[in-house]
């Protein structure tokens, strides 16, 4: 017999959330019929959404493990972090920018937090899968930190532009390095967007979420993955 998995929780941020920005009402808003945060199309799995617009991995550490705690009721968690966390305060930034300054989560407490889960995870016999990174566009982010405050001097702190790009993929690798070395279920949702020439085109206006467009890449990418994994991810 072939054990299916009918029951997922999903763990992460405004991405998966469905949040994208809304450029004539100029706010954040979740997509409408995003069939990922309701169902993996067509396999009738049924999706816990624990995902929430701002989190980091170690507040979702946190909210996980007491969950866990009173009891999770599935057989896998998907796991996307690192948009936040990677993250600076960018007010910080531009006020000193000839300081030092952390991103929201560094990088090496990042891994610890997403290896933690994972850890955490295995031990209630759940199997984790862990997602990478959407790219984001420099100079759409850049100019979307940079309202309202000095943006020469934020350019100062980072030399140039395709920095935050450079640093923000340093979290999206230590992801897909960890799905290997902890031998990790991984879904890889950023290659579909560099395979695109006009990747741009694909996000938002803040050049960091997912437009409708790159929500349909991503949707789609998680049903392609659950056609070939979700039926076996039991039995490995």
């Amino acid at each position: 017999m072939i054990n299916i998995i009918k029951r997922v929780e999903i763990w992460g941020d405004s991405v998966l959330k469905g949040v994208i920005y809304d450029e004539i009402r100029k706010k954040y808003r979740r997509l409408e019929n995003s069939h990922l945060m309701k169902k993996i199309t067509g396999l009738g799995v049924d999706v816990k959404n624990n995902s929430k617009f701002g989190m980091t991995a170690p507040k979702a550490k946190k909210l996980m493990l007491k969950a866990l705690e009173k009891g999770i009721d599935a057989e896998a968690a998907i796991i996307e972090f690192g948009g936040n966390d990677c993250d600076f305060n960018w007010a910080e930034v531009a006020a000193a920018p000839d300081k030092e300054h952390t991103p929201n989560t560094p990088l090496s407490v990042f891994k610890e937090c997403i290896t933690d889960m994972v850890q955490a995870l295995r031990q209630h016999g759940i199997k984790p899968i862990l997602v990478n990174l959407p790219p984001i566009h420099s100079g759409r982010y850049f100019n979307w930190i940079s309202r309202g405050l000095d943006s020469t001097a934020i350019l100062k702190w980072l030399g140039d532009k395709e920095l935050i790009y450079r640093h923000h993929e340093s979290y999206s690798m230590a992801i897909v390095n960890l799905a290997q070395s902890l031998s990790c279920s991984f879904i890889d949702v950023r290659l579909p967007f560099l395979l695109k020439r006009d990747y741009y085109n694909y996000l938002c206006e803040d050049g960091i979420h997912p437009n409708e467009r790159g929500y349909a890449l991503i949707n789609q990418t998680f049903t392609d993955y659950a056609k070939v994994a979700m039926q076996r991810l039991l039995n490995g």
